[in-house]
């Protein structure tokens, strides 16, 4: 929705993360797959070769130092997470040292959290209607 806005360093260091985080529960589903294919689109890149063995969150969020960077980050990464419909062990640790990293406030995960909810269940009645 907003990865357009990142640089090109920034779209990679997102592109890590989403990586990790779809790969964190050993369970890299269909719909994970499929959001990881729409973030390419929009930012208009290649996927790239993941290195699960040799990935730093720290040195990967370091690539996204602008505040609005960091926002759009965490509200494009929480679709991905929320994708199943539930919040797993390892991808609630990867969010809390995304949001410490960046200094955000957990109240404002909160209502990105809603708002990733929201557009989720936005697609799925996109979709259904197309069916209908």
């Amino acid at each position: 929705m907003f990865l357009n806005r990142l640089t090109n360093e920034e779209k990679i260091g997102f592109l890590e993360l989403a990586h990790y985080i779809a790969e964190s529960c050993n369970n890299f589903s269909q719909t994970q797959n499929d959001i990881i294919e729409k973030y390419l689109l929009e930012m208009q890149i290649g996927d790239i070769e993941f290195d699960k063995e040799n990935f730093d969150i720290y040195d990967t969020l370091g690539k996204i130092k602008n505040k609005k960077s960091q926002k759009i980050v965490l509200m494009e990464i929480l679709l991905l997470i929320y994708s199943d419909h539930f919040l797993h062990e390892e991808e609630r640790k990867v969010l809390e040292k995304v949001r410490e990293e960046f200094g955000l406030s957990y109240y404002l995960e909160t209502i990105y959290v809603e708002w990733a909810k929201t557009v989720l269940s936005a697609y799925v009645q996109g979709y259904a209607l197309i069916e209908i």
